[in-house]
């Protein structure tokens, strides 16, 4: 009898262990990030992974190699962010490390030398943002400090000199975004603040004059999220307003000009992305909807023309990125998809680096 019952259960694992064996490793995925040429995600287990340009060590990873599947960086990851050459990520006890490129002071060291491993630079963070060369965090107590380059005066501290250190900007923070040379500071009341490059009026001040201080755009306002030379912002109600310029179609109107103040482009809208120069929608029913440049595929309609219209291309998602040409979803069910440039292998397919028209699964 004892001898039937452990063969049962030889079998039963045996049987398991196979099954187990056929099933392809995917992780569940919790948050996604798309930078210039690179890609982040983190899973249930707070690990980060990346894949996609590496060569400033922005991954997080010991060799500077691109990566075309991502390859496990670090542990105890609750968010990060990205930009050109190098990324800021926060860990699950707030404290806030940096890597990679550092010429502007974008890593907030007090120097301009680079990192090729990460290094913590505050603690009681709770949002980072990083823009090309310049960088921003927000701290438990809601107050905004930047550093980097500031030709502009993005870092909105009133003035045009880099910074290598974070100086603070302002209190009754909640997030920021920040794109080539301009940012979006959202406050903690909801009304929006734009600072920086202002040529195409990207800030929706009315105006093409650059800001070095932050001047008062929206209210009522949910989320932001900023391309080259465009900007996008999410209202409570849904609705999502875009400024600045207009060239690929990005604001879904058919139109092909600047606009110099915030103007209504979508509803039902629970979420916004904005890669170089297109748009990304995630609507409450969980549909996605692009417009926009599509040079690389980006839009992941199938084809590679640029969408002057809103069109959709996926549904069953909860959360969208949008890198500078390629764009990422993460589905209710935890997978992981990507479509659009692939240069850098920031797909994540591992397979090569040519570019897709159309979403598929990231599996690691």
């Amino acid at each position: 009898m004892i001898r039937s019952v452990f063969i049962q259960a030889l079998f039963a694992i045996s049987t398991i262990s196979s099954v187990l064996a056929k099933e392809p490793l995917t992780k569940k995925t919790v948050n996604i990030h798309g930078s210039f040429a690179s890609s982040f995600f983190i899973d249930a287990q707070n690990h980060l992974w990346g894949c996609g340009g590496n060569s400033n060590y922005q991954l997080a990873y010991s060799k500077t190699s691109s990566q075309y599947l991502p390859i496990k960086a670090l542990d105890n990851v609750s968010k990060i962010s990205s930009g050109e050459a190098h990324s800021f990520i926060l860990k699950t006890d707030n404290t806030l490390w940096v890597v990679g490129k550092n010429s502007d002071g974008q890593l907030g060291t007090g120097s301009t030398d680079a990192l090729s491993a990460p290094k913590q630079i505050a603690s009681d963070v709770i949002e980072v943002a990083t823009g090309k060369n310049y960088s921003f965090f927000v701290k438990k107590d809601q107050t905004l400090w930047a550093m980097g380059s500031n030709t502009f005066g993005q870092l909105g501290n009133g003035n045009t000199d880099k910074q290598l250190n974070p100086v603070k900007v302002m209190d009754g923070v909640q997030q920021v975004a920040a794109a080539s040379s301009h940012t979006f500071i959202l406050k903690t009341d909801g009304t929006l603040w734009a600072c920086g490059q202002n040529n195409t009026f990207q800030l929706g001040d009315g105006t093409d004059k650059t800001q070095i201080v932050p001047v008062k755009i929206a209210s009522d306002v949910a989320q932001i999220a900023l391309g080259n030379q465009f900007s996008l912002f999410l209202k409570n109600d849904g609705t999502v307003w875009a400024c600045g310029f207009d060239g690929a179609g990005q604001m879904g109107d058919n139109s092909v000009y600047a606009v110099k103040t915030p103007k209504k482009i979508a509803s039902d809208v629970a979420q916004i992305a904005a890669g170089f120069g297109n748009s990304v929608l995630l609507k409450k029913d969980g549909t996605v909807w692009v417009a926009g440049l599509n040079s690389f595929g980006q839009l992941g309609n199938g084809n590679y023309n640029n969408m002057g219209v809103f069109t959709q291309v996926a549904d069953n998602v909860q959360e969208i990125s949008a890198g500078f040409y390629h764009t990422l979803i993460l589905k209710k069910d935890g997978t992981v998809w990507s479509c659009g440039s692939n240069g850098s292998g920031q797909l994540g397919t591992g397979m090569g680096t040519s570019d897709r028209n159309v979403f598929e699964q990231v599996k690691f």
